[in-house]
């Protein structure tokens, strides 16, 4: 780590073997940033620094928490390559948060990524185990569904609707069980307060939530980390944490669908040529004779259940 001492801007230094740093247009953009590559005091003959300096004052949470990733996993890998390579990857990975708006995750996303780490809290890792879960999780990488194993998949919708009438379909892939042994749509309702954050209040808030899984998924190994590698593409960071303290969710009800021959839905067989990326409303009443309880869920994916391999 150092700190300019003309600006006092920040920056995270790699110094490296000159040869490992590729040619200036493989570097990714990045906006806030300043990214140079040259050899500074200390530095051997045949040794360069790769610097990423903090260009932006408004993104001064974002690159703290940037910093520590990019430390992490620089020091994590092997040879001088290893490491430029895992650096230049990771910041073209950061791009999204430097790209969008700083000021965090919007209420429909704080409120979609507490419905999801509900379910991955309250059903998946108990019947899975932590890492399998974890792994199944695959909302952040925009998947068809949220959460998905080998042969089985769990998509999630969550509202603060009193009594939901519908949810919103977003895709005509997201209920298409084509190639897929059990699928399920699982609806999470809420009950959401903004509250003075420092008084506190009823329910819990994403971070509480957030902080619970993180000492649930600490005693086995990779777990953690790879859940907070899918948060960081949830776009949540711990830095924004303060932003989501006034908010808190009590859950109220969970309904839960097997999907299957019959269940309304709009899939790509369906469609004409010539139609898709398809939104629609679901009604809810309409899915009823599909009505399964969430142990069933469960049970449903058990054939399906991901296995972490030896060693992990």
């Amino acid at each position: 780590m150092g700190v300019e001492t003309s600006s006092r801007r920040r920056g995270l230094l790699l110094r490296v073997a000159r040869v490992a740093i590729p040619s200036r247009n493989r570097w990714p953009s990045c906006r806030g940033l300043e990214l140079f590559a040259r050899r500074l005091s200390g530095d051997r003959a045949d040794e360069a620094t790769l610097g990423v300096v903090l260009k932006e004052p408004r993104f001064a949470d974002v690159f703290t928490a940037l910093a520590e990733d990019l430390a992490r996993r620089v020091t994590e890998a092997g040879s001088a390559t290893a490491q430029v390579k895992t650096l230049l990857g990771q910041l073209a990975r950061w791009q999204k948060f430097l790209a969008a708006s700083a000021e965090g995750l919007s209420v429909e996303e704080q409120r979609g990524l507490f419905g999801e780490l509900h379910v991955l809290r309250a059903h998946l890792v108990p019947a899975f185990g932590s890492l399998p879960a974890v792994n199944g999780w695959r909302a952040p990488q925009a998947a068809h569904q949220d959460f998905q194993f080998a042969t089985g998949a769990v998509e999630v919708k969550t509202t603060v609707a009193k009594q939901p009438q519908s949810v919103r379909i977003t895709s005509e892939r997201q209920l298409d069980n084509k190639g897929i042994a059990a699928l399920f749509l699982h609806v999470v309702v809420l009950d959401e307060r903004e509250v003075d954050a420092a008084r506190g209040g009823a329910g819990e808030t994403l971070p509480a939530l957030v902080g619970d899984l993180r000492r649930r998924l600490a005693a086995e190994a990779g777990a953690l980390e790879t859940f907070d590698d899918h948060l960081l593409d949830a776009g949540y960071l711990d830095a924004h944490a303060p932003r989501y303290e006034g908010r808190r969710f009590s859950l109220r009800r969970e309904l839960t669908f097997r999907i299957g021959r019959g269940f309304p839905r709009l899939v790509e067989r369906d469609l004409p040529e010539g139609v898709g990326d398809v939104s629609y409303a679901l009604s809810l009443a309409a899915c009823r004779e599909f009505s399964v309880a969430p142990g069933e869920m469960t049970a449903g994916l058990a054939a399906a259940r991901p296995r972490a391999r030896r060693g992990e």
